[in-house]
């Protein structure tokens, strides 16, 4: 569709836009304009921005190329876009940027108005030079404010500086004066302890001299002691040797007699579940006999009777496993016993015998405790002669 007039193109809302950013504080700072390259983007910028403004402002709608403006709008924007990014980073590369942007891709299409182009009229270049004097004024401000700052803190500096200097100098005195204090010092230090390390050198020589003649007759001392000590480790010794063997003796018999205890509980426990296995079959049996005694002889009756004399006879053929395991400890527990009351009395027995009668006698005992047959296990009767199981 037609436009109408210029400033319903969106071209004129671009420009504006650009104004507004190069007539930001930023694009005004003294490190802007104390930049050449920096200053002369920036002016370039504003005197084509205001051209161009000029240019839509005085032409007509029917007198310029529409296709040509949508072009140099849409290339506008990669202007606006520096000149931001400059405002947020204060990078001076987005004004070389704009430049050379402005002049590959807007310049380029100028030739969408009038081929002659209106030069600016009074008003507004008294506007522009007026902006140039203000921009100007305000750079020359921010230039002396920064002068007098510098100036202030030269001032501080310089001040500091004297300060430094005669801290200096206080200093290098002290440590003139400690120089020599200090070697006079060392010099003292070194003097005394010459005279101190001489007085220890034969304090110490007196003092390892009187140490050696007391270690003399220490050792000396110690040397009869030590004999004296020898002698009676070796009368304990042999008492010592009587004692353990004593001790061997007490801890052998107690160890048979332990077994026969343990042994002894194991065939009591066995010759209580054989009494128990035949109490059961003999309850079985008797139970039966009493069922069947009134009952006429039949086959069914002979049949059941046979069916539970085999059960009885089925629970008490284990007990005469039972029995033989009871007589197998009570065996043991017997032999055990016997042992321990022989090798008890045997101390006491030999003990006033002379050395070589007593190795004859434990000889002689070898063959009686060590390498015997093992006794077999005879079944004996379920109770014992007192009726005691």
């Amino acid at each position: 569709m037609a436009i109408k007039s210029l400033k319903n193109h969106p071209i004129t809302a671009s420009l504006m836009r650009i104004q507004e950013l190069l007539d930001d504080d930023s694009l005004q700072s003294p490190e802007v304009a104390s930049d050449e390259s920096a200053l002369f983007n920036r002016e370039k910028l504003q005197n084509i921005t205001k051209s161009l403004r000029s240019l839509v402002n005085q032409s007509s709608a029917t007198l310029v190329s529409e296709s040509a403006l949508n072009q140099m709008n849409i290339n506008l924007q990669a202007i606006i876009s520096e000149l931001t990014s400059f405002i947020s980073n204060k990078n001076v590369g987005h004004l070389t940027n704009a430049v050379v942007h402005i002049d590959q891709h807007v310049m380029s299409y100028t030739w969408a108005f009038i081929p002659k182009v209106n030069p600016l009229s009074k008003v507004e270049a008294g506007e522009l030079i007026d902006s140039l004097q203000e921009r100007t004024r305000q750079a020359i401000e921010q230039l002396n404010d920064q002068k007098d700052n510098l100036e202030s803190s030269l001032e501080q500096l310089t001040e500091a500086l004297r300060m430094q200097d005669g801290r200096l100098a206080e200093l290098k005195d002290v440590q003139e004066r400690s120089r020599t204090e200090l070697a006079a010092e060392l010099s003292s230090l070194t003097t005394t302890f010459n005279k101190e390390q001489l007085q220890r050198d034969t304090e110490f020589a007196a003092i390892l001299k009187n140490t050696n003649d007391s270690f003399a007759g220490a050792q000396n001392s110690l040397d009869t002691k030590a004999e004296e000590v020898i002698e009676a480790l070796n009368k304990h010794k042999d008492n010592a040797a009587r004692i353990v063997q004593v001790v061997g003796d007490i801890g052998v018999t107690g160890n048979y007699q332990n077994i026969a205890n343990k042994e002894s509980n194991a065939a009591d426990n066995w010759r209580w579940m054989t009494i128990g296995l035949f109490a059961c079959g003999i309850i079985m049996a008797g139970a039966t006999f009493y069922k069947f005694y009134h009952e006429p002889v039949t086959p069914t009756n002979t049949l059941a009777i046979a069916v539970r004399l085999l059960y009885a006879l089925a629970i008490a053929a284990p007990a005469f496993y039972t029995a033989r395991e009871s007589a197998r400890h009570r065996t043991n527990a017997d032999r055990a016993r016997q042992t321990e009351l022989e090798l008890a009395s045997l101390g006491p027995f030999i003990e006033l015998m002379k050395d070589g009668d007593k190795e004859q006698i434990r000889k002689s005992l070898i063959s009686t405790y060590f390498g015997r047959p093992v006794d077999a296990h005879v079944i004996k009767t379920v109770f014992d002669a007192n009726g005691k199981p």
